[in-house]
């Protein structure tokens, strides 16, 4: 049995934890901590955020590919964490979680570990340092930095 690779980003943003939560509940969010080249072309929704629950979505990836994803939702624990494990998806395996924890009042750490296996099987896993991982650190850094500037300007009543 192939062992899960680990990719973890970690980041201080400056707000509660229940609004970093809130945040990453809020479907329209998803498009605007995806960087660019990456478009939420469909989104289903559960009625509820529980644990069993299923969301899908598809991306469009810089208009050439199109990835579809049904993850379920693993845990809801409000307002410290969120894992969603990959139904279908491009990895053979994929579960990421969403940690959020108080450093101080009104500063947290974000906190995303994704468990996953590369597509494309074993004889594709030298690629994972090459390819995959580099991947997942370009799209986290986006996402936390987009994270950060719409969480820290709204506490500013800056966003439109």
């Amino acid at each position: 049995m192939e062992t899960l690779r680990v990719f973890e980003k970690r980041s201080r943003i400056r707000a509660p934890v229940s609004v970093l939560f809130d945040f990453h509940q809020d479907p329209a969010n998803l498009h605007r901590i995806n960087p660019p080249g990456v478009r939420v072309i469909q989104l289903s929704l559960p009625p509820e955020w529980k644990a069993g629950a299923r969301l899908g979505v598809s991306v469009s990836l810089l208009g050439l590919f199109r990835q579809d994803w049904e993850v379920c939702l693993e845990e809801v624990s409000p307002p410290v964490r969120l894992v969603d494990v990959a139904v279908q998806g491009p990895y053979r395996a994929w579960r990421h979680s969403h940690q959020f924890e108080e450093i101080e009042p009104g500063l947290s750490w974000l906190i995303d570990r994704v468990e996953y296996l590369p597509p494309g099987g074993r004889w594709v896993g030298w690629l994972d340092p090459l390819l995959f991982r580099p991947q997942l650190a370009v799209l986290f850094a986006w996402r936390h930095r987009q994270t950060r500037r719409w969480l820290e300007r709204a506490s500013h009543g800056t966003v439109r």
